[in-house]
């Protein structure tokens, strides 16, 4: 049986080195390229067996692709999968254009990528062996995907002022999110779950921001700039080891509105994460009262006092000294950001929400916690 041929299409060399050792480990050749543009003149003089496809590149066009691929007799017939991607609907594009599969990412990526190339190709997959972790992060990759790091964070940095305009640059928003996927991709293969957390909800929220830019704001340009700076504090080789899961920490949202109270809670698992709501300063007074909480969102707008006054009198609770306080505010004056930070708020974001944003807020303010940088 002759070698089987893919063609792998991804922006980051680091990923694209590991996929291929992997990949050619199992038994096939591989050939990469970062560019879409590449990709018909590759198919054309490597005639691959195979493409495996990332759709989120610092430029879009590869569900057009995949349609131009269905549509040339040549390559109707080519195996194309996707790397697993944070938005389903993506996927479901991806699909509809024509792949073959979305591949899906599991505890053990690399295995997920080899296994249904396998499967794809006619080939026996992995089985029960699937679960068995084909890579180990040794010391040289994490030097690797650790020193890289502060570079890739720079990069996120540097598109932030595109973003910023009446006007925002959509090109510097598809590459922040290039940027920010390929740093989850690494974060979910250096085997630290706070990490790959906080990334994999940085990853969608810029994924949610690239479907609907209209939501960009201040309120999500802050967060992003929190993201970015925190993910630096987070993978800092002194930090790896501070953190631990935050699916078990105590989240109290306090909010008149029901609607915004299930909003919010969807958020939360939408992070991985748990909270109970309160309907009014009292009730939740009275529960946070000798029992400590890791995080609390407080509404501005309350009924009986305002949020500004439930936090002073919070801050005046043994247990929540120290407490993270982010509030939940439509009125975004100075005065107001002033006086959040007066009555003993740590933050605040702005309505109307936006769901990855509000996980992003809570997995910093409650990593920040467990590292006391509160």
């Amino acid at each position: 049986m002759s070698t089987k041929r893919i063609l792998l299409v991804h922006d980051d060399r680091l990923l694209t080195n590991l996929y291929r050792e992997k990949l050619e480990g199992s038994g096939f050749a591989v050939d990469s390229t970062r560019s879409l543009e590449q990709v018909p003149k590759n198919i054309e003089s490597k005639k691959p067996d195979l493409l495996i496809l990332d759709l989120v590149l610092p430029t879009s066009g590869g569900i057009e692709l995949i349609k131009s691929l269905r549509h040339d007799p040549e390559t109707l017939q080519l195996p194309v999968l996707i790397f697993p991607t944070v938005l389903a609907q993506l996927g479901s594009s991806a699909l509809k254009a024509g792949a073959t599969k979305v591949i899906s990412r599991g505890s053990h990526p690399i295995a997920s990528v080899i296994d249904a190339a396998k499967t794809a190709l006619g080939l026996p997959g992995l089985g029960d062996s699937i679960d068995a972790p084909l890579f180990e992060p040794d010391q040289t990759w994490l030097k690797m995907a650790l020193e890289g790091a502060p570079e890739s964070l720079n990069q996120m940095r540097h598109c932030l002022p595109g973003l910023v305009a009446s006007a925002p640059d959509q090109n510097m928003l598809r590459a922040l999110w290039a940027l920010v996927h390929c740093f989850a991709e690494k974060a979910a293969l250096v085997r630290n779950k706070p990490l790959a957390q906080i990334a994999a909800a940085f990853d969608l929220l810029m994924c949610d921001l690239n479907e609907m830019p209209e939501q960009l704001n201040a309120s999500t340009l802050r967060t992003i700039g929190q993201a970015i700076d925190f993910l630096g504090t987070l993978g800092a080789p002194e930090n790896l080891g501070r953190t631990k899961d935050p699916a078990t920490s105590r989240i109290v949202v306090v909010d008149d509105e029901d609607s915004t109270l299930q909003f919010i809670t969807a958020a939360m698992q939408l992070a991985g994460l748990k909270n109970e709501c309160y309907l009014t300063p009292g009730s939740a007074l009275e529960k946070l009262n000798g029992h400590k909480s890791d995080l609390i969102f407080l509404d501005v707008g309350l009924p009986e006092m305002s949020g500004f006054d439930l936090c002073c009198k919070i801050r005046a609770l043994e247990a929540h000294i120290k407490t993270p306080i982010v509030f939940l505010t439509g009125m975004a004056s100075f005065q107001n950001k002033a006086q959040a930070s007066l009555s003993g708020g740590n933050d605040f974001v702005g309505k109307p929400f936006n769901l990855p944003e509000l996980g992003v807020k809570a997995l910093i303010w409650i990593f920040r916690g467990q590292l006391d940088t509160v």
